[in-house]
């Protein structure tokens, strides 16, 4: 299932929030090959580091400000978060 899902990133549409990287359980200085990390420069969008490592949460999609992360074939993965009540509890506290 991991090969038939796909992220996608819009560089032009991502506002450079770093917030993918603040969700992503897979993704901080702690990790030893995350899967988004910040750019080099300020102001440019993080890039996708280690797909490999992605647990296909999909938490970087829902937490997208710029909706700049898309994932083709997401309807193959099962959600982390399904309750969308849930989900806008937790953006409030990010």
């Amino acid at each position: 299932m991991k090969k038939d899902l796909q992220i996608l990133h819009d560089k032009d549409r991502c506002v450079s929030c770093n917030e993918c990287i603040i969700v992503c359980p897979q993704s901080g200085e702690d990790k030893t090959n995350p899967v988004i990390v910040a750019a080099q420069h300020k102001g440019e969008p993080p890039e996708i580091n280690c797909i490999d490592n992605c647990i296909q949460c999909m938490t970087c999609w829902d937490f997208c400000r710029a909706q700049a992360i898309t994932f083709v074939n997401h309807h193959l993965v099962q959600r982390l978060v399904v309750n969308e009540e849930a989900l806008r509890k937790v953006s409030k506290i990010i």
